[in-house]
């Protein structure tokens, strides 16, 4: 989903955040927020798509949210979103670290003592690229396996800019490769793994052809990327979800879950599809308790053009 107004925003935003970072850095992420509040308060046509938007997730998971109320602030949320991690770009690791509260953190370590690496499960949800600028910050040995994230912060950017055999700069994926490419590209995650790394990638990716399975999620069916379930049976690594909420008080809730394990032959078996769908449903989950933080999930099937 696109907004009216997108690169303009994006000048602004470019423009002022240097000043916008000197304030207190919870009271600059409120106030781009704000921007995507004051947006839905002046916009009849972005306020009527989000309510829309809303009002048929809360339907799909029979929830009794205040509809203009999840619009408004989801709408605010949507713009911090879309900053990616740029507030942080720059700034001192004793100011960032106060920006996050993190729970869960000795599932991720335990996980990390098994010598095996970790596969990070993200998703799209909440501040969905700030648990790895965080991870980064605390000097955890990350690699990406995704597409390359853009708008991003140099800070980020630096940390991509390594090559060799556990380099980062492979383990990107497009979605205009050929099968040659994804299974070598798998092939070099799992070095990655049994080097005892992380890897930090998405189990929500909407995806084609090999390595998919379909899947209900908000109420459609969509076909999901099982790269994650069969990178995990492959090297046996541990498998820790992780969530990051922006808060009301402008700061980031991550949140890692308890380490699972997927079994070596649960691809042979043909169990990647429920494995995916057990992701989804907790995804799901997250979306039912913290709508504020869905992003682009409601938007998901619907025209491009809603709010354009």
């Amino acid at each position: 989903m696109e907004r009216r107004g997108l690169n303009i925003r994006k000048g602004f935003l470019k423009f002022w955040l240097p000043m916008i970072r000197a304030l207190p850095l919870p009271v600059a992420s409120r106030f781009v927020s704000g921007i995507g509040r004051l947006e839905y308060r002046v916009s009849h046509r972005l306020r009527q798509a989000f309510q829309q938007a809303v009002e048929h997730g809360r339907e799909v998971l029979a929830c009794q949210w205040d509809v203009p109320a999840v619009s408004r602030e989801l709408a605010g949320n949507h713009i911090l979103w879309r900053t990616r991690d740029l507030l942080l770009d720059g700034v001192a690791d004793h100011r960032v670290r106060e920006m996050f509260v993190v729970s869960g953190r000795h599932h991720l370590d335990a996980a990390l003592s098994r010598g095996r690496g970790c596969l990070v499960l993200a998703s799209h949800f909440g501040a969905h690229l700030l648990p790895a600028h965080w991870l980064f910050r605390e000097q955890y040995p990350v690699r990406f396996y995704m597409e390359r994230p853009r708008h991003i912060s140099r800070f980020l950017a630096r940390h991509f800019d390594t090559d060799g055999p556990l380099g980062q700069e492979k383990l990107f994926i497009s979605r205009q490769g050929v099968p040659a490419d994804s299974a070598s590209s798998i092939l070099r995650a799992a070095r990655t793994l049994k080097a005892g790394l992380l890897l930090y990638l998405a189990g929500d990716v909407r995806w084609t052809g090999q390595l998919t399975e379909s899947a209900r999620f908000l109420g459609r069916t969509m076909r999901f990327s099982t790269t994650w379930v069969v990178l995990a049976a492959m090297t046996e690594a541990p498998v820790v979800m992780v969530f990051c909420r922006m808060e009301p008080d402008g700061r980031y809730h991550i949140e890692f879950l308890p380490p699972f394990q997927v079994p070596k032959d649960a691809p042979e078996k043909g169990e990647t599809g429920r494995w995916v769908r057990n992701f989804l449903a907790i995804l799901e989950d997250q979306v039912r308790r913290y709508p504020t933080n869905s992003n682009d999930y409601f938007f998901w099937g619907e025209s491009e053009d809603l709010v354009a």
